[in-house]
């Protein structure tokens, strides 16, 4: 019976309007963002230091300078911005404020707020021979600034406590944004280490799996919710409920088949468009004699990009059934737009965290990835787990329906709690 329903259910799939608007989708934002891949596969020559890019770096020492320098340059400016839900806020500060600020980075860097300014002046003098407005817009944040040498990391992190309290939520002052690391300009040694990542380790495709998977998760993170939403309101637009709940098959047959087919039918877009791009690693690696990993788009797809598929239709699933209304599309509506502008300011720090949509939008850093791969095993499976729940929960939800609970319009409770029959 499951097989028969799914089936069935594949067939109405393939047939629905909004399936084929969230293929359409799909392409549209793979084609925008992966279409054409930049393929980078040039190993560093030595003496070439302009070629070796930037690293990440967790060096306490360097993250407190990059850090302090960023602090101090706000100050001389008094230009201060934060990201409260993803969009810059300028921030303004009263005097006192100001007063406060001075004193933290007396102590952070044992210098006054004139010895402060020498230092970023010379800084920009040395940098660009341009106006103090071309200075600040092409040089602000970095530059660097040693703290004292009296002050160790820990107190370091209490006085950007303070700073934080004094700014308010979304600055570049908050421990999750400067403790997760800082990038660096690379030394060969390790531009060289992160080619041979790039082209051994990752054997290019795991690279452009994970900016895939990166880019995709974006879409995915709302849309299916539109497929689930309407999926479940088709049978009362059509007035089925009724000779749906009366049929032979059970609860459970009838909701995960309805399931597995939007979930399989949504992946298999995604898996088309991941091999796309694998073809593309594929001629590239021909081209320049690199052996790829063919088969590594696959655990990404299904390890990373499945489970965000799963959720969000059941989410949509569950809060369809339960209101029979089109909530579901506000409720993850809001959730996506949080969840997003929640982790932009971490697009390759390897801080996966909970989020629904994690980010790593960049081709290499196969050590943070690898750091921080058992962080995204865990958000992966508490998200496939969550999914499972509000499928259960779908369940008992139409099934109680059946029998005529839990109706908010009176249609069906009006029947009772009838014996249902062929």
């Amino acid at each position: 019976m499951f097989f028969k329903l799914f089936q069935k259910e594949c067939a109405q799939m393939g047939k629905s309007l909004i399936y084929w608007i969230f293929i359409a989708c799909v392409g549209i934002f793979f084609f925008s963002q992966m279409g054409s891949p930049d393929f980078d596969g040039t190993a560093p020559v030595k003496g070439q230091e302009e070629t070796y890019g930037e690293v990440y770096s967790k060096d306490k020492q360097i993250i407190m300078e990059n850090t302090l320098g960023e602090l101090a340059q706000s100050y001389y400016h008094d230009n201060w911005t934060t990201y409260p839900i993803g969009f810059s806020k300028h921030v303004t500060l009263s005097e006192q404020e100001l007063a406060e600020l001075d004193e933290i980075l007396v102590r952070t860097t044992g210098l006054s707020e004139e010895e402060r300014e020498n230092e970023i002046e010379k800084y920009y003098k040395q940098s660009s021979s341009g106006t103090e407005q071309g200075y600040q817009t092409i040089f602000f944040g970095s530059f660097s600034m040693k703290p004292s040498e009296s002050i160790t990391y820990e107190a370091f992190q209490e006085e950007m406590k303070k700073v934080c309290k004094i700014l308010g939520p979304g600055s570049s002052y908050e421990e999750k944004s400067y403790g997760s690391g800082t990038y660096v300009k690379a030394t060969y040694e390790e531009a060289k280490a992160d080619y041979d990542n790039f082209i051994k380790k990752d054997k290019i495709t795991g690279g452009y799996a994970r900016l895939f998977c990166d880019y995709m998760g974006i879409v995915l993170g709302l849309m299916p919710v539109f497929v689930a939403v309407t999926r479940c309101m088709r049978d009362k637009r059509s007035q089925m409920k009724d000779l749906i709940y009366v049929r032979k098959a059970s609860s459970w047959c009838i909701v995960a088949s309805r399931y597995a087919a939007m979930v399989v039918m949504m992946l298999l877009p995604v898996l088309l468009a991941s091999c796309m791009t694998l073809f593309q690693c594929a001629a590239y690696g021909a081209g320049k004699g690199i052996s790829i990993g063919y088969l590594t788009f696959f655990p990404y797809v299904f390890g990373w990009l499945l489970p965000e598929i799963m959720e969000v239709s059941a989410l949509g699933m569950c809060l369809t059934e339960l209101t029979d209304t089109a909530a579901a599309v506000l409720v993850q509506g809001i959730w996506w737009f949080a969840d997003i502008f929640g982790s932009a300011d971490q697009l390759s720090s390897g801080q996966y965290g909970m989020h629904l949509v994690p980010r790593h939008n960049s081709v290499r850093g196969y050590e943070v990835f690898r750091e921080h791969f058992q962080q995204l095993v865990t958000n992966r499976v508490f998200y496939a787990v969550l999914s499972l729940v509000l499928v259960i929960a779908t369940i008992v939800i139409y099934e109680a329906k059946r029998k005529g609970k839990w109706d908010f319009y009176g249609k069906i409770h009006s029947r009772g709690k009838r014996k249902l029959e062929a």
